[in-house]
Parts: structure tokens; sequence; C-alpha cells
């Protein structure tokens, strides 16, 4: 059994005047599930990268970590390697081989083990995560939800008695999510894992955890139970800590003093509440958060016109015949499970891919033919890797490149300007691999914006982000919506579609198999309406 005890760490990052980390300290229980919450920034994984000694940042560090009682530094690196496992923030940036069944394999080479023994924990592994049809698959044509996946299917390999998890709910769907969660919380129950899990999403996790440590700007504000943090949270009466609550627990609490004697932390405790009080469905439509317009039917501006796709002719089509308009004015949202097509479609939309088979147009000519720096000021995308949109040691240097790129006079007074409304200008000299997630997200969201194009098409745009983020980003989308910028998001985020899209689809098999406005939507089907409805709509 692991044993994690972190005393009075104090961590620089090279070159920062301000620490990220100051004077924490923590100790994590044998078989513990611990959930490390906070704004983007706060430190969490930063922390986390400290635990896992191979992927240690670099910069000053005092104070100590000890692993079983020694210190970390002192374990060799076999054992290190093989005690403690972490799932990255970022996907790709842990994927080193080509295919799903080497990247399996790959841990288990590296520390010799005999054939039968990798063989047969990889038939556990894939058949207990569901891998099996994807074994021969190339990692580079995998959705984010199903890398994910993958790798910590790859670091369970190595049977570590310690998780490290950074957000590992980014890029799933909501059932891949909940299953996911499920997986965790079996491995920390049967198999006696210790968890320690950076996330934002709280609302399936929080009825799991046995702790939750919120850190802000580098120190720890908060450590205990769940339902303690829920009413530290309502207690405080601050906006960053309510609306890191789970949006059931927001609901429930705003109802009156009753709720907050003993608030409900999942969907199950607040439908028992609820029926105490009398009508749930009631109260579930009167207290809607939703602050989406009525829908404009505006004429097509971006059209998909039978278009198939598949990655090589060995693969099956991964888009089959979607015929779909997204019409001027639109706030559109796309959902669909992992690997479902979603991140391929928009690229396809975006001109970055050809179809193997129909069209996209632009109005009513083929998108081919614009010229490139007119799709620029046409459509703005965003990839589901944010990463891929910086080239440059700063986050000004990049923010400047795009502003000149879109012919801005003043580049970098434009490029400040936007900066601030994103509440990232204290980031402009940091190198943007040095910042989280969440503020890589912002960083390059706020690059694309600069254009002012006329349709944004975004591949998870709240992926990564805190509540607060996603509530300053909400209120920029809705106001360059309101002024005539029509927008497209493929995510899993259901509260934040639910609040403010005018257009719901669903991708599945390879073509849309629902359209329509979010309410009538979310009250489908059954499997439909449990799978993507907003918590609250669940409590009916």
């Amino acid at each position: 059994m692991a044993h994690f005890k972190i005393q009075n760490v104090t961590f620089t990052y090279p070159e920062e005047r301000l620490p990220a980390l100051s004077d924490v300290s923590l100790s994590v229980a044998p078989g513990e599930f611990v959930v490390l919450c906070g704004p983007s920034g706060s430190g969490k994984s930063t922390l986390l990268r400290l635990l896992k000694r191979e992927v240690s940042p670099g910069g000053r560090m005092s104070g100590s970590i000890l692993l079983n009682d020694s210190p970390l530094h002192e374990w060799t690196s076999r054992e290190a390697a093989a005690m403690v496992g972490l799932v990255m923030q970022n996907p790709d940036n842990q994927l080193v081989v080509d295919t799903v069944e080497h990247e399996l394999a790959f841990g288990m080479e590296n520390f010799g083990l005999d054939r039968d023994v990798m063989r047969r924990r990889m038939a556990e592994m894939a058949g207990f995560f569901g891998l099996e049809p994807l074994l021969g698959r190339r990692t580079d044509e995998l959705s984010g939800g199903q890398k994910q996946t993958v790798n910590l299917a790859a670091v369970l390999m190595l049977q570590p008695r310690v998780l490290l998890l950074d957000e590992p709910l980014a890029q799933l769907d909501p059932l891949a999510a909940r299953e996911l969660l499920a997986m965790i919380k079996r491995l920390n129950d049967e198999w006696g894992i210790s968890v320690i899990m950076c996330e934002h999403r709280l609302d399936d996790l929080l009825p799991l955890a046995d702790r939750v440590v919120r850190l802000d700007c580098g120190r720890i504000v908060f450590d205990g139970k769940p339902r303690d943090f829920a009413a530290e949270a309502w207690n405080r009466n601050d906006a960053d800590w309510i609306s890191a609550l789970p949006s059931i627990t927001r609901w429930a609490i705003e109802q009156g003093p009753q709720a907050f004697v003993e608030p409900p932390i999942s969907v199950k405790e607040a439908r028992l509440w609820l029926h105490k009080r009398g009508n749930p469905t009631q109260y579930a439509r009167e207290h809607s958060n939703s602050t989406v317009e009525p829908t404009r039917h505006g004429e097509p501006l971006l059209s998909a016109d039978q278009i198939f796709f598949a990655y090589d002719k060995h693969s099956p089509a991964v888009l089959r015949g979607v015929d779909w308009q997204i019409r001027r004015g639109d706030w559109g949202v796309l959902f669909g499970g992992n690997g479902s097509g979603k991140s391929t479609l928009l690229q396809l939309l975006a001109g970055i891919r050809m179809p193997q088979r129909g069209s996209v147009k632009w109005g009513k000519a083929p998108l081919s033919r614009k010229h490139s720096k007119e799709q620029i000021g046409a459509i703005g995308y965003l990839a589901q890797s944010p990463v891929l949109h910086y080239a440059h040691d700063t986050l000004l240097e990049d923010l400047k490149h795009a502003a000149n790129r879109a012919g801005i006079q003043d580049a970098e007074q434009e490029a400040r300007a936007m900066a601030d409304r994103f509440g990232i200008a204290h980031l402009l000299t940091r190198h943007p691999h040095d910042m989280s997630g969440g503020e890589q997200q912002i960083g390059a969201l706020a690059m694309i914006l600069l254009a002012k194009p006329q349709m944004l098409l975004l591949d998870e745009p709240t992926k990564g982000l805190d509540p607060q983020a996603k509530k300053r980003l909400a209120t920029y989308l809705k106001n360059i919506h309101t002024q005539g910028t029509t927008i497209l998001m493929a995510t899993h985020d259901v509260e934040f579609a639910a609040a403010y899209a005018n257009r719901c689809s669903l991708l599945f098999h390879g073509e849309i198999v629902a359209d329509g406005e979010p309410e009538p939507f979310f009250r489908g089907e059954f499997v439909l309406h449990h799978t993507y409805a907003p918590a609250a709509e669940r409590t009916c």
C-alpha cells in the first residue's frame, strides 16, 4: 500500500517571481480517493507532476515529498516508475508509439516482463476498458477520449499503487466519463489503488471521493470531506467557490435553507430531497438556468453536402453521407460519443481536411474555392488540442502573430486588449507550454478571435476551464453571437450547452441522427435524456 506525505513544499518555475506552490502540506493515506480542485493555474497540475518524479518540472523546490516514508528522490527509477502512475492532461503528450496494442505493451517491454505476463495483462486490461476493437488502430487516428482511455490502460499495465489523474474527464462524453469514473472507483475500492485526481467537473466525481482538496494561488485553502466542501463553499458566499460545486448542489441549495443542512451532491440525493418538498418537475423547470435566446432561422451559412470520410482505405468510414446545414445566427452544439466523428466533421467544415465524397459549401459556393486569407476571416477553428495553435516562446508573441495574420495594424495593442478581455494578461510573458491546460485553451481561443471570423468552429472549448473561466468565455461568446457571429461547438459539456446554445445535434455512426432546439432535444428519448440532459433536468 502506498502512502504519500507532502511537507511544506514550495515550488517556483524558472524565471518566475511568484511560486506556483507555496508551503503545501498534504498527506494521502493508502487506498484513499482524493480530488484536487481549484481555478486554472492554481497549482494542481504542478503538484501532480512533482509526485511523479519522471515528469517533475524544472525549477526551485523546498520542502519534502515522502512515498512510504522514504524521500521520493531516493527511490530507484524502476521502483518509482512502477509505484506511481500518471495520466496527463493532454493525451497526445503521453502517446509514444504507433498503434494501441504497441502503446499498451510499451511500458511492460521497457520493464523486461515475460511475454506470457505481458499477454495476460494486456488481455485483462483490454477487456476491462473495452479496447479489443481498437488494438490494431493507429493512436493518431483515435479521438481525444479514446486516447485518454488508452493512456490510463497503459499506465495500469505496470500495476501502480498510486494513480495520478490530471483532468481525465475533459475529453470524454458524458456516458464515457461516468464509465471511466466507475472503473477508477473500482480500481480504488477493489485493487486498493490510491487515487489523486485533478478535475473541474465535480458533478459525478464528488459522491465518489473520500476527500476534496482545493488549491488557490498555490496554497491549500480547504481539505476535508466532499459534503463539508459543499457547505464550506456555500458559507463563504464566494462566486469562485460556489461555481465549483456540482450544478445539482448549487441548484438545490438555492431553493432554501433545508438543503443546506444536508446538501445533496448527486442526482439521486437531489431527487429524494425534491420529492420531500413536492413537485420535482415544477422545481426543475422553474429554476432552469438557461439564457438561450429564441432561435433565429437564417439562411444556410455552412453546409455539409453528402460528406463521406475515412482515414484510410482499410478503415471504416467515420462519416457516412452527412447532409447538414449550419444556419446564420445559430449557436449550435454537436454531441456524440468518443470516436463518433465530431472532431473530424469540424475539420472538414473548417477546410482542414477534404472529404472523399461530397462537398462543404460556404453559402452556395464550395469552401475549397475560397482563398486562405478569405477563409481566416470567414471561419475561426479551435482544435481539440490547444497546443497546436502555439508556435512562439511567449503567449504575447503568438497573439501578435495572430493579429498580424488577421491584418490588424497595431498588433501588440490588440493582442494585449484581447488578453485583458479573457483575463490572461498576466500570462503574456509565459511560455505556452508552462501554462495550464485551461490557460492554453483560452489563449488559443483569443488568437482565433483576433481575426473576428463570421463563424466559429470550436472543438471542446470549455475543456480544462474552471467555472469562472467558463463564465468569462460564455459572456464573450454570447456578446459576439448577439453581434452576428455564428457558433458551432463540439462538446461534452452538457450544462454549458443547455445554458447557451439554441440548437443541438447528435452525431452517431457517421450520421446526424437528432437535430433541434435544446428543450425538445434534452427531453427526448429516455437514453438520450439521461445521457445528455443537465443534472437539474435528470431530477425530473
